[in-house]
């Protein structure tokens, strides 16, 4: 009895591992290429997701994966995994477009309606992480503020209005990284100065940074911030269903050294028939300069806006 029940335990064994090879052999990307091309979009979706689940793949095959689990829910009509999917993709490559070749027209027109919703918030999201390494002096801001600039200029990003004037800023804050990463002191030389000759001096002060080039914060306590002189804020007519309601958002304003508004952003949407109106509003505002040392500069200042209930009279 013991003897038939080993055999059994063994025969169950080997039947595993047959699976196993089995599974190995077909669990293949090209296979789940054949399959969707085969219009088996269920079975290439498990094979898609079996290749996920295992052991991490090439990052160039990372992607594909992705975008085939993509076609996949576009073809069965499960849209709303279809678009996490594609925020997912997003999220790690903005810049991605399917190529002609492998999407059809519906799947190009899903993913790019998934691209004109998400990219905005993305650009955002980086703007802020590279403003972040900025006040950390991380020397990547730069690359990080070029990336930014790069996503700006993306069709599905040049459409979006309330972006309009982020490049400004942006462009202001990458030109300042680099200048400050050029007029960094040069490390002294660890050897002994020739015979007859003077030593070289190793308390040169560093050439300073212009305040034309910087952009100061709240975060630089030297610096007086700009005051308002002239801030006229676009009426609010909301309608009847929302005139109850409260609604807050964020602008983000670089003020130059007279005094004016350089550009104005919309860092978190007040509400989307408001925000133009706001925006071509803060462009005409006039502020005080910010000053540091007395000398007027550069200052990007960040304005909360609170929109109340309307009261009935």
């Amino acid at each position: 009895m013991n003897a038939l029940r080993i055999t059994a335990i063994l025969a169950a064994l080997l039947v595993a591992s047959a699976r196993g090879a089995f599974a190995d052999d077909t669990d293949t990307f090209a296979h789940a290429k054949e399959l969707y091309a085969s219009a088996a979009y269920d079975e290439a979706l498990a094979v898609l997701d079996r290749l996920q689940s295992g052991a991490p793949p090439a990052a160039a095959e990372t992607t594909s994966i992705a975008e085939y689990r993509v076609f996949c829910l576009l073809a069965l009509d499960r849209r709303d995994e279809a678009k996490k999917n594609i925020e997912g993709i997003l999220q790690d490559n903005p810049l991605y477009v399917p190529s002609e070749d492998l999407a059809s027209p519906r799947i190009q027109t899903a993913i790019r309606d998934v691209r004109r919703q998400s990219l905005p918030r993305i650009v955002l999201q980086r703007y802020a992480l590279a403003k972040l390494s900025f006040e950390r002096k991380d020397p990547t801001a730069a690359e990080q503020f070029e990336s930014v600039l790069e996503l700006l200029d993306d069709p599905d990003v040049k459409a979006v209005p309330a972006l309009g004037d982020l490049r400004t800023i942006v462009s202001a804050f990458r030109d300042l990284t680099k200048a400050m990463q050029t007029t960094q002191p040069p490390a002294a030389p660890s050897m002994r100065p020739l015979d007859g000759l003077p030593a070289p001096p190793t308390d040169a002060a560093a050439p300073a940074t212009s305040d034309a080039l910087v952009v100061y914060t709240s975060n630089d306590a030297d610096v007086a911030p700009p005051i308002a002189r002239t801030q006229r804020i676009p009426p609010w007519i909301p309608e009847r269903r929302q005139a109850a309601q409260d609604f807050h958002g964020t602008l983000e304003l670089l003020i130059d050294e007279t005094g004016a508004v350089m550009s104005a952003t919309m860092r978190a949407s007040v509400h989307p028939m408001y925000n133009q109106q706001l925006l071509r509003a803060a462009r005409d505002w006039k502020f005080t300069p910010a000053r540091r040392q007395g000398r007027p500069v550069r200052y990007l200042k960040i304005v909360e806006v609170h929109l109340r209930p309307t009261t009935s009279s």
